[in-house]
């Protein structure tokens, strides 16, 4: 069993808008940062038991973050920002993206939460002669949303497609979908394994333009696109009006 080193845990917050997120990553200069769940507990004991029974009702997490100021650096930026607006309330409030690189991903897209917060400026300063340092916390706000995330492109994936952008049909010449298609056809993330060096693509959704890619070459429907010994990325882009999203499946060739 390999141990997950601590970079493979990693933070992009939002430094652009809710409408149009940049995703910067809470790296440089920070030395230390653990999410801290902070469980809420009640505890009861039962008049015919003499043990307690304790129950998680709730969690309040937060994530201190302990740095060095790096003028430039995005994120130090955005919160020098809020520091010197003494920013509160919807001021203070933005986004992060908590990604979990030790996970398998898929066309490049990890598993993730996207997760509304409030910045909580703490420090800011140090030692004489020593390096400044700008120490804050990330409260979490509300429930996650959960996804993936593509740190080269810097994207930020649902799980699921919207009702209008479902496909109704998605089937491949050989394999067999994890999830099922059938069971969760809005599901965007899907693993297969085939023993054949092409696969046929056939995707259906009444109305929409769809665009079938394997390994970035365009595949016509109903078409086979050729796949290499390992691992393969097929996708499919949905359009409905203006809204586009992308089914990916990974697909690993076994012979």
């Amino acid at each position: 069993m390999a141990k997950i080193k601590r970079s493979q845990f990693r933070s992009f917050l939002n430094t652009g808008s809710i409408g149009t997120p940049t995703w910067s990553l809470v790296g440089d200069g920070v030395t230390t940062g653990a999410i801290e769940y902070n469980p809420k507990t009640s505890e009861e004991t039962y008049i015919h038991e003499d043990s307690a029974t304790i129950s998680v009702e709730s969690y309040a997490p937060t994530m201190p973050l302990e740095s060095t100021a790096v003028a430039g650096d995005a994120v130090f930026e955005y919160i020098d920002t809020l520091r010197k607006s003494r920013a509160v309330l919807s001021l203070a409030e933005a986004e992060v993206v908590n990604v979990w690189l030790y996970k398998a991903a898929i066309g490049g897209f990890y598993p993730a939460e996207r997760q509304g917060v409030s910045l909580q400026v703490d420090e800011f300063g140090g030692d004489g002669g020593a390096a400044a340092k700008l120490n804050y916390t990330v409260n979490f706000v509300g429930e996650p949303t959960l996804g993936r995330y593509n740190p080269t492109l810097g994207s930020f994936s649902e799980l699921n497609a919207p009702a209008a952008n479902t496909l109704t049909s998605l089937t491949l010449g050989s394999g067999t979908l994890a999830p099922l298609f059938a069971a969760d056809k809005s599901n965007l993330f899907y693993t297969t394994s085939i023993a054949a060096a092409t696969v046929t693509i056939a995707s259906v959704l009444s109305g929409a333009t769809i665009v079938q890619k394997c390994n970035g070459v365009a595949v016509n429907q109903g078409a086979a696109g050729s796949l290499v010994l390992g691992e393969n990325t097929i996708s499919i882009e949905v359009t409905v009006g203006a809204v586009t999203v992308i089914y990916y499946i990974k697909a690993t060739r076994t012979v």
